[in-house]
């Protein structure tokens, strides 16, 4: 007899003959699975993924055309899967997605093999072997197959003509290769032969479009100075795409922020590109990205070094118009937030937990405004006649009841920025630079009259200076100070505790 659940208690197992097994139907799943909405490109790059994983450092795509007959073949040099790892691998949910893993693990549902396959053809095949010399374990998936027969039969042996793509693919290396035939109409039309240019032609602009996504997605394991993965589409090598130019002497790197969400930290690394005048052509076509400029501006999210999602502001009322092209913002998390960033299975959308909107959000409003700064003007501005203009000091100084006092200017480029990023602490860090204003040594600098020190508070004290230290103050309270140890606090910080009778009234509570 089973328990009945209580609230905050999770409910107890229940009696086995209380139960009826009910496996899903496999000619519906296969078809649901085939339908999650991969490209080819993430399809693709779904395999990729398990490569990496797997300590490849060599990963080669080939894509046949032969009409209907067309295959495509993913072999890489990783570690290999013996029988029993493979027989795993193949089976459809082989991981649950809520255990811990490696940061080097780009997996996360145990679906990707499976799902990204299905939905690009109806065979899917998969050999390996985890030392040179060592058998071939194979096994082998025919959707049409499992369709007919109604059960989740996987194959042991290889279907006619799987060998000889195998043997061409992989050969006798350590690794794996996985190999798709009779793909969808994603690839090759039905009826399609192998003479058909106009389908010959679709077939050939899909394998760029593969070309470019990969270059992007895993643009960081392409470009990395230490071993670098390497990847070849039809023998040919595919070149890591960075975004942000990184490398370019007129990209601005904004300060990186550490966002911390349930103890993790997520990293943000705002860029603005150079303008247009400051790249040659090839630059400028290679920046603008698979989807062009106006595309590809955005948050740019990494898991793990690998780009899930590319130049989208998360729809806040942030539209994708030319004056922001130059705006693009790297946002790095860990694996272990996959579920609150709302990982899909084909990893290649995600949605910022809510706790983080606004810190992202101010981001991208000032990295925005950077970038509509140089959009506009940095043009116009090489037109102009060559003129040296006046660099904003940090310090400017002026004269307050006769005496010489200094101030850090507001608008030098750097204080502005730290300002306008500092969000909720914008005030603290503004009460900060005031006190440091008024506790500058000024008889101590060179040619400065010695001068005692000011007077107690006196009725025509700063009324900033009250404000400023009753902000002060408050915040004491808020961090749990009493009123007293927050009185005595302030008493000891410069310059308030040359005022302790303008504390002592500020503190009163009779």
């Amino acid at each position: 007899m089973r328990q009945e659940p209580s609230s905050g208690v999770r409910m107890a197992d229940y009696a086995v003959e209380e139960c009826e097994e009910a496996p899903p139907n496999p000619a519906a799943t296969i078809e649901t699975l085939g339908a999650l909405g991969y490209s080819t490109e993430s399809a693709i790059a779904d395999l990729v993924d398990n490569s990496i994983s797997a300590g490849a450092r060599h990963v080669d795509v080939t894509m046949h055309w032969d009409g209907t007959d067309s295959w495509c073949a993913i072999a890489d040099d990783g570690e290999g899967m013996s029988e029993t790892q493979l027989r795993q691998a193949m089976t459809i949910g082989s991981q649950d997605p809520l255990i811990p893993r490696s940061t080097a693990d780009l997996g996360r549902f145990g679906f990707g093999l499976k799902t990204a396959s299905f939905s690009q053809c109806r065979e899917l095949t998969v050999g390996s072997r985890t030392r040179v010399g060592r058998p071939l374990a194979l096994r082998s998936w025919d959707l049409d197959f499992v369709r007919a027969q109604g059960r989740w039969l996987l194959l042991k042996i290889p279907p006619a003509g799987t060998e000889e793509v195998i043997a061409s693919t992989l050969g006798i290396k350590r690794g794996t290769v996985v190999v798709w035939r009779r793909l969808t109409a994603d690839l090759v039309d039905e009826g399609s032969d192998a003479d058909d240019e106009r389908a010959h032609r679709a077939f050939l602009r899909r394998v760029a479009s593969v070309e470019r996504h990969l270059a992007m997605t895993f643009g960081r394991f392409l470009l990395r100075e230490t071993q670098p993965l390497t990847i070849a589409i039809n023998r040919v090598s595919v070149r890591g795409w960075d975004p942000f130019l990184a490398g370019h002497a007129a990209t601005q790197q904004l300060p990186v922020e550490p966002l911390t969400f349930r103890r993790k930290r997520v990293l943000v690394t705002p860029f603005v590109l150079p303008h247009r005048s400051k790249l040659t052509d090839g630059e400028y076509q290679e920046a603008g990205g698979p989807n062009g400029w106006n595309a590809q501006q955005g948050f740019y999210v990494y898991r793990s070094d690998r780009l899930i999602q590319a130049g989208d502001w998360f729809n806040r009322g942030q539209s994708k118009d030319d004056d922001h092209n130059l705006a693009r913002i790297a946002i790095d998390v860990p694996p272990e937030l996959d579920r609150e960033w709302a990982l899909d299975v084909k990893k290649a959308s995600v949605r910022p937990p809510g706790p983080l909107v606004d810190d992202l959000r101010r981001i991208a409003l000032v990295t925005r405004r950077r970038a509509a700064d140089v959009y506009r003007h940095r043009g116009a501005i090489l037109a102009r006649p060559k003129v040296r203009s006046a660099a904003e000091p940090v310090w400017r100084q002026l004269r307050k009841h006769g005496e010489l006092a200094f101030r850090i200017n507001r608008k030098h480029p750097l204080i502005e920025e730290l300002l306008d990023s500092a969000g909720p602490n914008r005030q603290a860090i503004s009460d900060l630079i005031r006190v440091m204003e008024e506790t500058i040594p000024v008889p101590l600098l060179p040619g400065a009259k010695q001068t005692e020190p000011k007077p107690a508070f006196s009725e025509d004290a700063d009324d900033e200076l009250v404000a400023l230290a009753e902000r002060i103050y408050e915040r004491f309270l808020n961090n749990g100070l009493s009123r007293e140890a927050a009185r005595d606090r302030l008493l000891t910080i410069e310059p308030f505790n040359l005022y302790p009778e303008m504390v002592e009234r500020m503190t009163r509570t009779d």
